[in-house]
């Protein structure tokens, strides 16, 4: 009983980061009716992290089934947001999977075996369906599937955790975490600009939820968490449509005739969303990277737009109605994990503090769903999903230092 009241009572939660998973975990725990700070590094909204932009692909079609079931849980949450803030956050248009036979047939068996909806289209039914995607033989399309509006997405995110009572305090970067022995968490911070020493000050919560992207593996490591993440830099790019006589072919690549796509093969794994923020132009990207360091990212290589030959190639071939150089490109930061799946779990010693991490480019779509585990678990409840498939344990490296 007195378990229970524990669980009741309302806690005080520290989230650290405001990108699209933590701003989904304040959402879900203020609806549960807790308290919530989050705390943000940068100025928000800002470009510097994993979930600006401003659109991501949503999908069930998942490789890994355990992906596709967890969609179960988000896309109906996105659905709620839409209606309770009245703002347009997704385009239902689709997506064609594209590539290798292997690809396809492991993209069929998850959609069929969890009963979710497919279409199989191949020569004129793909071509009369989808004209540019005629070059292409055959396609899985996930009809539920298609586009968030990411950075719509983040502004209603913040105007809900606003409206009910979060509290969201940017330029503040989390130097520490600390534990204390009455079980709550200290969190020291510092303000940023040339005052920072000036401006450090604490924190004090019941449960601190992670959620710190591309920065998650300093702070893990000051909890004595060492975890095989990687941070790349990825370039979006946007193709323009070749110009006819003047005129801009037809509007084929519009989201009502052109779905969004992966094409994977076993060398390329590329993905492709319709003509929608920029007129004319299409994004097409590799999802991969150099390696960088989020706090010193203007390196030389990533002033350099990057991408391989292969992808211009990929442009050339299949989409020879875009000019095959990239028109516009902006940043973005994928931190990647060793099988390309996210981490969630809690401190194995300090079950109050929890954390997201190693998203590896496919982690805004379920951002609702791992916001609802997370504030289950950062108010000590066992998580409604069993989430061994994105545990820290997976990885051999785990703890590094048993002063914890």
């Amino acid at each position: 009983a007195a378990a229970a009241q524990q669980q009741q009572r309302q806690q005080h939660v520290a989230v650290v980061g405001c990108g699209v998973n933590g701003l989904c975990t304040a959402w879900q725990l203020l609806e549960r009716g807790h308290r919530v700070t989050l705390l943000e590094q940068f100025p928000v909204p800002h470009s510097r992290g994993s979930s600006h932009g401003h659109s991501r692909i949503t999908r069930y079609a998942y490789k890994e089934a355990e992906y596709a079931r967890l969609m179960r849980r988000a896309f109906p949450l996105w659905s709620r947001l839409e209606s309770l803030s009245g703002q347009r956050l997704f385009i239902n248009c689709g997506m064609a999977s594209l590539g290798s036979g292997a690809y396809l047939r492991n993209i069929s068996e998850v959609l069929e075996s969890n009963s979710m909806p497919l279409e199989r289209l191949s020569g004129q039914s793909l071509a009369s369906r989808f004209p540019r995607l005629a070059g292409f033989r055959d396609c899985v399309l996930d009809p539920s599937a298609g586009i968030l509006l990411a950075d719509r997405c983040l502004q209603t995110l913040r105007s809900r955790v606003a409206q009910l009572g979060g509290r969201l305090r940017d330029c503040v970067r989390v130097t520490a975490i600390e534990p204390q022995p009455d079980g709550s968490v200290r969190l020291r911070l510092s303000g940023s600009g040339t005052a920072a020493a000036a401006s450090a000050e604490e924190l004090t919560a019941d449960s601190v939820v992670l959620a710190a992207g591309a920065w998650a593996g300093q702070l893990l490591s000051g909890l004595g968490l060492d975890l095989p993440l990687r941070p790349i830099g990825v370039t979006a790019m946007y193709w323009r449509l070749r110009r006819a006589d003047g005129a801009a072919v037809t509007g084929d690549f519009r989201p009502e005739k052109f779905p969004t796509f992966v094409y994977e093969d076993e060398k390329l794994h590329v993905y492709g969303l319709p003509e929608l923020e920029y007129p004319d132009m299409v994004k097409i990207c590799m999802h991969d990277g150099p390696d960088l360091d989020p706090d010193i990212r203007e390196s030389r290589e990533q002033r350099e737009p990057y991408y391989l030959p292969e992808l211009a190639d990929f442009v050339k071939r299949w989409f020879p109605d875009l000019v095959p150089e990239p028109a516009v490109t902006e940043k973005c930061i994928y931190t990647l994990t060793p099988d390309s799946g996210l981490i969630v779990d809690r401190h194995p010693s300090h079950r109050n503090i929890v954390f997201v991490c190693g998203c590896s480019g496919h982690g805004f779509k379920l951002g609702p769903a791992i916001g609802q585990l997370l504030s289950e678990m950062a108010t000590g409840q066992p998580p409604s999903q069993d989430l061994a498939f994105m545990s820290a344990g997976r990885f051999k490296h785990g703890v590094t230092s048993a002063k914890l």
